[in-house]
Order: C-alpha cells, then sequence, then structure tokens
C-alpha cells in the first residue's frame, strides 16, 4: 500500500476543526448555501491576493491573517467541490420547473388577449359596422362572435388553472384547490400572475447583505481582526 493511500483524507470538516482551534471561529456549512459558498471564496481569494500584493508572497506566507484565509478558502473550496454534483442537479431540476411554469404564463398571456378583444376591440368594431354598415348587421356580427370568445376565455382560464397546478405540483408545492385568478368587475380583465423569488437565507453568523461576505481587503492586507461564521472565543 503506498503512502498516499494511507493519509487521511483532508475534508471541510477537519479544516473547519483547526481553524475554529486556532483562530477561534468556524464555518457552519450545515447552514450554508452554495451560492453562498461561492461568494465567500471568491473574497477570501480577493483578499489573499490584495495581501500577496501589500507584503510579497514569501511575506504574507508568515502573515497569520494570511494562513487564516488561506485555511478557511481551502475548507470552502473542498466543499464546493463535493457539492458540485448536488447543485448541478438542484439546476437541472430548476430550469425544469421554470420551463413548466412558462406554459402557464404563455397560456395567461393568450387568455388576456382574449379577454382584451373581449372588452375592448369587439365592442369598437360593433359600433364601427353599426356607422358604416347598419345597426341589423352589427347586431348579427356580435351574437356571432361573442359565444366564441366567451367559450374560448373559459376553455382558456381552466387549462390556465390546469398547467398552474400541474408546474406547482412539478415543483412539490401543495395544490388544494384550482387557482383564482378573479376578474375585474369593469374590465373583465384577469390580473397577470406574478412570483415572488427569495434568496435562501444564510446560515447562522453569515449575512446575506454583506457584499465582501465579512472580508474588506484593505483590513485583511493590513492584519486585522476578522469575524467569520461565528464570534470568536
Amino acid at each position: 500500500m503506498r503512502l498516499s493511500e494511507m493519509r487521511t483524507e483532508v475534508t471541510p470538516q477537519k479544516i473547519n476543526k483547526i481553524v475554529e482551534s486556532r483562530f477561534g471561529f468556524s464555518i457552519d456549512y450545515d447552514n450554508l448555501t452554495y451560492a453562498k459558498a461561492q461568494r465567500l471564496s471568491q473574497a477570501l481569494g480577493e483578499n489573499i491576493t490584495q495581501i500577496k500584493k501589500s507584503f510579497g508572497a514569501h511575506t504574507a506566507e508568515k502573515n497569520s491573517k494570511y494562513m487564516e484565509l488561506m485555511l478557511v478558502k481551502e475548507g470552502l473550496d473542498k466543499w464546493l467541490t463535493s457539492e458540485q454534483g448536488l447543485f448541478e442537479s438542484e439546476m437541472g431540476r430548476s430550469e425544469a420547473v421554470l420551463a413548466a411554469k412558462s406554459i402557464t404564463d404563455t397560456i395567461q398571456d393568450m387568455l388576456e388577449k382574449v379577454s382584451k378583444i373581449q372588452n375592448e376591440e369587439l365592442p369598437a368594431l360593433v359600433d364601427t359596422i353599426r356607422d358604416q354598415i347598419n345597426a341589423e348587421q352589427a347586431d348579427t356580427f356580435k351574437n356571432a362572435i361573442r359565444p366564441v370568445l366567451d367559450s374560448l376565455y373559459q376553455a382558456m382560464t381552466s387549462g390556465r388553472d390546469a398547467a398552474d397546478n400541474a408546474s406547482r405540483t412539478l415543483a412539490g408545492e401543495q395544490v388544494n384547490a384550482p387557482m383564482d385568478m378573479g376578474m375585474g368587475a369593469d374590465t373583465g380583465m384577469p390580473p397577470a400572475p406574478g412570483a415572488d423569488v427569495g434568496l435562501d437565507a444564510a446560515g447562522p453568523g453569515m449575512d446575506s447583505d454583506m457584499d465582501t461576505d465579512g472580508f474588506d481587503a484593505t483590513d485583511a492586507a493590513a492584519g486585522g481582526e476578522e469575524e467569520l461564521g461565528r464570534e470568536r472565543r
């Protein structure tokens, strides 16, 4: 057996223990998202580069702040590598769900066009026929077209609701009843569907609003104290 095969595998958790014992903090990997880890790793890389520029590569290696950042970045990079497959799988699933929801949006757009024809275009056209031809022809045209549009609107409303429920089920959402889009009292125009898209909450000790994720290049280069993950003991 080779010596390399006997070596204990270096994991993010083991690096985390070293960081905690030497620097008094650790990364909460249980509550860390892939996107958050990427931003942290990038911020760490920028700070490491800044320290090298400020002190020189050889001098930087003796800087405790430099070693601290290097260890944390190594742990994050290993964690990202191990999570990449799961992340890509989740991304593929999300893309499929979004494609399914786009069908609902397309039907909704068509539904709004039919509603516009019903409530705006048809009345104006009927008035034009009445003025340019005669009232009898206007009424005949309206009586022939109105049922077609009403039937089309009802069918598309049912189709929109069915497509919406199907996409929600695909996304793992609870579907208890058909979606109630509502009808305007005056215009008959249904509101366009909306969607709230939110970012995953950052794990304990991590502020999702921070631009540099807690690592400021100037302070790091100066060797100042930084906080990452949770408070120092």
